[in-house]
Order: structure tokens, then C-alpha cells, then sequence
């Protein structure tokens, strides 16, 4: 990696840190440039502005699901069995996203330019197709996209929960509220 790839890293490392420990609005393009040892003008040098830099940060560190391999190998499977294994395979998504999740909750409402809730918009793209199949199996009853946006706004809501109570909200761990949100979610939907 050359130094400049490392100095990169290191600017977008610090600013996730303090964008997801303070906001967006707090943290200050002085303070990451600081906690990075660099110069301010060698941040903006590499990203321009905050708001590249804060763009550029949220690319680099979101984990992608790679849900279309998933969905193909789930086909086959029981819906409902592949719905837990899906909500399952989710929740550990946000886990590994949640710094990137605690900046997007912090954005302010006036933020339009900044796509929120990204990870949640790449699931719900991937998702689809499986609910698409379903419905052409005559497995389920519903129309895809609603489906979609109805099985992450469960998950996401249980996780959010989660995050804000740190984990205090309910007796019941997380892993096994998300299972019975799947199971939910299936007898629902299944015909």
C-alpha cells in the first residue's frame, strides 16, 4: 500500500470514529485531520470537503451482504427456514455496520444530500428477486417490494432498539427477537 493509500486509510478510519462518536455536524474536519497526525490541508487535499470525505468514508467501510449468492442457495430451502437464516445473516450485517448505522442515525432531517440508511437500501435491492421468486412459485401472498420493506423495517426496528437501550429494552436477546420477528414475518406472508 503506498503512503498515500495510508494516509487514506488512516483520515477515513478517524472519521468514522468521530462521525459515528460525535455526528456528522460536530465533528470537524480540524479534529479527524489532528487525530490522523496529518494537516488539515492534507485532508482536504485528499477528499476536497467533509462531505466528500464523509461520503468517500461510508463507501469504503460498508460491508456488502453479497445477498445474491444467499438468496440463490436459499431458494430451495423452506421459506420460513430461509427467512431466520436471512434475519440472522442481517442482524450480523448491521453488527459489522454499526458505526456506519450511529453516523446515519445521527444525521440531522435536513441532510438530503446524504443517502441514509444506505445498507438498508442494498438489502432491500437485493431481497426483491427472492420475494419476486416466491411469489412466482405461489409460495407467498404480498406484493415483493412491501415485503421487503416490511421484513427490514422489523429488523431494523428490533435493532435499533437494541442500540439505544444497549441492549435493556428486553429480557430477550436480540438474535432470538429477530428469529421471531422472521417467524413473523412468514406467517404472514406465507399462503
Amino acid at each position: 500500500m503506498s503512503k498515500k493509500d495510508e494516509t487514506r486509510k488512516r483520515i477515513m478510519s478517524t472519521a468514522l470514529q468521530l462521525f459515528s462518536e460525535q455526528g456528522y455536524t460536530r465533528a470537524t474536519t480540524k479534529q479527524i485531520a489532528e487525530k490522523s497526525n496529518v494537516n488539515e490541508i492534507t485532508l482536504f487535499r485528499h477528499f476536497g470537503n467533509k462531505e466528500t470525505l464523509f461520503q468517500e468514508t461510508l463507501e469504503f467501510y460498508v460491508q456488502e451482504m453479497h445477498l445474491k449468492d444467499e438468496i440463490e442457495r436459499l431458494i430451495s430451502q423452506d421459506f420460513e427456514k430461509s427467512m431466520c437464516e436471512i434475519a440472522a445473516d442481517y442482524l450480523e450485517y448491521c453488527k459489522r455496520n454499526k458505526s456506519l448505522y450511529l453516523i446515519q442515525m445521527r444525521l440531522p432531517d435536513n441532510m438530503e444530500k446524504f443517502v441514509k440508511l444506505k445498507m438498508s437500501r442494498g438489502f432491500k435491492k437485493g431481497i426483491i428477486p427472492y420475494f419476486i421468486h416466491l411469489q412466482s412459485e405461489g409460495l407467498v401472498n404480498g406484493d415483493p417490494e412491501k415485503m421487503a420493506s416490511t421484513f427490514i423495517n422489523s429488523i431494523l426496528g428490533a435493532y435499533t432498539i437494541y442500540l439505544l437501550s444497549k441492549d435493556t429494552f428486553s429480557g430477550v436477546p436480540i438474535e432470538e427477537l429477530v428469529q421471531e420477528h422472521a417467524r413473523q414475518f412468514v406467517s404472514y406472508y406465507r399462503k
